[in-house]
């Protein structure tokens, strides 16, 4: 039974040092995801193919790229360098 809970104690660190690293990808796919869609949404409405996708998709990677460089700083803070 031990060697269980040990390992369930790894994992269980593994998941939260990998935590900080899957919120970035999730959250710039549901962002690119998310945004792309309103473009889609404002192409159908104003008849603007394929302007607001782009947008969207651009719009959409530049949030989850701050998003991203804000996790990095704060895990930086966090340990010290």
């Amino acid at each position: 039974m031990t060697e269980d809970k040990k390992r369930s104690g790894l994992m269980s660190e593994a998941y939260h040092k990998a935590a900080p690293f899957l919120n970035i990808v999730y959250v710039l796919f549901g962002a690119v995801g998310l945004f792309a869609y309103l473009g889609y949404l404002i192409d159908d409405k104003w008849d603007t193919r394929p302007l607001g996708i782009i947008l969207g998709v651009l719009l959409g990677f530049a949030l989850g790229m701050y998003n991203m460089i804000k996790v990095i700083q704060q895990m930086e803070r966090r340990s010290g360098f």
